[in-house]
């Protein structure tokens, strides 16, 4: 259900965490005060605790919106009426009670006692290793493959390019997306290395909501190109080709 709204429930975590690396435990550490502005929004919206902790560990995109009371594309931290209908979306989707109701029995059971922030960290890190498990093991992997977690799409741009950076630190790379305006409007950004959105997890504010930098540390330099599914008149693009 978490990640429906996108993110969900982050204290101080990485949002490309592995499970190989801690967690910060400074309370007034960027990730906390991002989280604890998410929690307020929602909650000054009339959300509960657990409603208003689904709505972190993402970006802008998960903020509820003052005066609104949805995040910007119109969803609330709760589930649907089982009578209505919704379109499924990368973007978005909201919680269905089956997702809702189990994200909140996990929340109940085991971050719901105002833990303080180092038990907090430890038991957030055994939840997401007990997904990454599981997921492992319902995808038949193979030994030494790794499942990486992260907030959304968008941000998961960033692994190739963070894998190609540190294979050949001093290479050009040139990293392609293809099926443009079908896919997230963060994707192209992020497939170059720069913030793609106002807010990230660990940081609040960041370079696309007014902050001085425009890319991540250590990602600039790198080019990019786009490449749209589809000609004016319907007809698919040939990616493989247009790449070339």
């Amino acid at each position: 259900a978490a990640s429906t709204l996108r993110g969900g429930l982050v204290s101080s975590s990485s949002p490309l965490s592995s499970g190989r690396r801690g967690f910060a435990s400074v309370a007034t550490s960027p990730a906390v005060q991002a989280s604890e502005e998410f929690q307020s929004a929602a909650a000054a919206a009339g959300f509960d605790k657990f409603e208003s902790m689904l709505t972190t560990g993402g970006d802008d995109r998960s903020l509820i919106l003052e005066g609104v009371g949805t995040n910007k594309y119109h969803i609330k931290p709760q589930p649907i009426d089982t009578g209505d209908i919704f379109r499924g979306s990368c973007t978005g989707n909201p919680p269905t009670e089956r997702g809702y109701n189990a994200a909140k029995r996990l929340y109940e059971s085991k971050l719901s006692n105002d833990l303080p922030q180092s038990e907090l960290d430890v038991t957030l890190r055994e939840v997401f290793s007990n997904q990454r498990t599981r997921l492992s093991n319902l995808l038949h992997l193979p030994p030494g493959a790794e499942i990486i977690l992260v907030p959304s799409g968008s941000d998961a741009e960033y692994l190739p390019i963070a894998i190609a950076r540190a294979i050949q630190s001093k290479t050009k790379i040139t990293n392609g997306v293809t099926q443009l305006r079908e896919i997230g409007a963060g994707s192209a950004p992020a497939s170059v290395g720069k913030w793609f959105s106002t807010h990230a997890p660990l940081l609040g504010v960041v370079g696309a909501g007014g902050g001085s930098h425009t890319h991540l540390d250590g990602f600039d330099g790198i080019d990019g190109t786009t490449i749209p599914a589809r000609a004016k008149d319907g007809t698919s693009t040939d990616a493989s080709h247009a790449m070339n």
